[in-house]
């Protein structure tokens, strides 16, 4: 029987040790193309559960018997080994294939999740929106959560860039609604009531534009996309209570809007009011700070990650990450 089509063993990520052989399933995290001293290629790999991840190198004479049509994202059935490799573990896979995840037993102990629970999340976020002055605004808020409990705590909050895994929509959000209300606090002409209601619901299109089930867009995701399908859930929700006339509606609307930041990013329009510039930074910045967390999952001895496209370079760990040997050296 082919080994790839045999019964794997299961190690988590985290027990995995020099020596160990694996035939097991794996979630896909990232891939990069590279090529050796005499120009063959090989791929640097990352792969992992819900335990953590663990860099990987296919070598030329694997990739030319099993291909590398696969893709960050992916479950993958995988046979290798673990070697040590500059004072780091690295799986070696010699057999690789893509699985669905109906041939995944146990998906759920493949793949990241919150490191709060969902529930307590919603609570924080809709005690948030309890707190909105008008009380309409909060009102909005309030009916828009509790009409999208269930999906929005087990939505992704992305495909693969940030957030990209089963309640991770919730999570991005209760970020930056905390950050955007810990800087509004500090800034008095930001309207923070505002400015934390576009924080709850910037990414509320995504409800819509993200189909879970099968990893990628739904129709009218692509076709239309999340900030416009954000505005028009918050529009319709407008309508139904009869306050959609109010002022503090449209700044609620730009702040989804434009959150990207602009055209060249997919918003229409700019950030234009106080409120808007906050959550596009905070959105960006929590986001960016989530790549770098699950970049430096995997670091070489010098504390630097592979390249991450996402973060255009790699990213460092930072002193902390070295021996304290190294850091008292020369001194």
């Amino acid at each position: 029987m082919n080994d790839l089509e045999s019964k794997p063993s299961r190690i988590s990520v985290k027990d995995l040790k020099a020596g160990d052989t694996v035939m097991q399933f794996f979630e896909l995290r990232s891939k990069e193309a590279r090529k050796t001293r005499s120009g063959d290629d090989y791929l640097d790999l990352a792969v992992g559960d819900a335990t953590g991840t663990i860099p990987g190198k296919m070598w030329p004479e694997a990739i030319r018997k099993w291909g590398q049509d696969f893709r960050p994202g992916d479950f993958v059935k995988v046979v290798g080994r673990v070697e040590r490799y500059r004072d780091k573990n690295q799986l070696v896979v010699d057999k690789i294939r893509i699985v669905a995840p109906s041939e995944v037993p146990g998906i759920e102990d493949l793949v990241r999740s919150p490191h709060e629970a969902p529930d307590a999340l919603f609570e924080g976020l809709r005690n948030a929106a309890l707190g909105l002055q008008p009380p309409e605004l909060a009102s909005l808020v309030v009916k828009i959560l509790d009409e999208n409990n269930e999906q929005f705590k087990t939505h992704p909050a992305a495909r693969m860039v940030h957030h990209a895994y089963k309640g991770g929509l919730i999570e991005h959000v209760a970020a930056v609604t905390r950050k955007v209300g810990a800087i509004a606090a500090l800034e008095s002409a930001i309207n923070r009531d505002v400015a934390v209601a576009g924080a709850i619901l910037h990414d509320i299109g995504k409800l819509q534009e993200l189909d879970p089930r099968r990893g990628g867009r739904t129709t009218q995701g692509r076709l239309v996309g999340h900030l416009v399908l954000g505005v028009e859930l918050i529009r319709q929700a407008a309508v139904q209570m009869n306050i959609d006339d109010r002022p503090w509606l449209r700044e609620l609307e730009h702040i989804v809007i434009s959150h990207h930041g602009g055209p060249q990013f997919g918003s229409p329009v700019r950030p234009m009011t106080r409120e808007a510039v906050l959550v596009h930074f905070i959105d960006n910045l929590d986001a960016k700070l989530k790549i770098m967390d699950e970049a430096l999952e995997t670091t070489e001895s010098d504390g630097f990650s592979a390249y991450n496209r996402w973060l255009e370079g790699r990213a460092f760990s930072g002193s902390a990450s070295f021996p304290k040997e190294d850091e008292d050296a020369g001194t």
